[in-house]
């Protein structure tokens, strides 16, 4: 049984990945903005991803997010059109969640996705996912806020500046014309 699903999920993620690249050549995934925070329990993302449509009709797009464990592990899920101001549906899969965004007429729609997972010695966010897009991020803006008592021993960016208070530290990244090489890593020290 666990083969036939993880063949159902293989085969799913195919169509989408195919349908998903399809559709791409007329909505642009141009910028992203993401507050991380870290403390002993949980590794939260909070984020707004900004989609433009340059087709001459509206659009629903079908958007695969992919996470660093299985969906089921995930926590709070929620995800709201910016644009209308509605939650939007999403169905697990695999170590991904879809939902469908509609865009309209030559216009641009963002989205905010909250979730949180269980703090791990290694928190990964998926953002090599971009390259499937065909084009870099005009932005990307990550901060992550972390407890004084969290240990960092490295992350798989150097951030671009850190700040203290007197019980967390802040941390900040901004990229621009942004291809992801390599997935957002917060590796603790334990």
């Amino acid at each position: 049984m666990m083969l036939k699903n993880s063949i159902v999920s293989f085969v799913f993620a195919l169509f989408g990945t195919i349908f998903y690249a399809h559709a791409q050549g007329n909505v642009l995934f141009f910028e992203e903005y993401i507050d991380f925070s870290i403390d002993s329990n949980y590794f939260s993302i909070n984020g707004i991803y900004s989609f433009q449509n340059t087709n001459v009709r509206a659009v629903n797009q079908q958007i695969m997010f992919p996470f660093a464990e299985d969906a089921s592990k995930i926590d709070s899920i929620r995800i709201i059109n910016l644009y209308s101001g509605k939650n939007i549906d999403f169905i697990r899969r695999g170590n991904f969640i879809h939902f469908t965004v509609y865009l309209p007429i030559d216009d641009t729609v963002d989205v905010n996705i909250f979730y949180r997972q269980k703090t791990a010695a290694e928190n990964k966010y998926i953002i090599r996912s971009t390259q499937s897009w065909g084009k870099p991020l005009q932005t990307a803006v990550y901060t992550l806020t972390a407890e004084k008592n969290i240990k960092i021993k490295s992350f798989s960016y150097s951030p671009d500046t850190v700040k203290e208070s007197d019980d967390k530290i802040l941390y900040t990244w901004k990229k621009y014309d942004f291809m992801p090489e390599y997935d957002f890593e917060i590796i603790l020290d334990e």
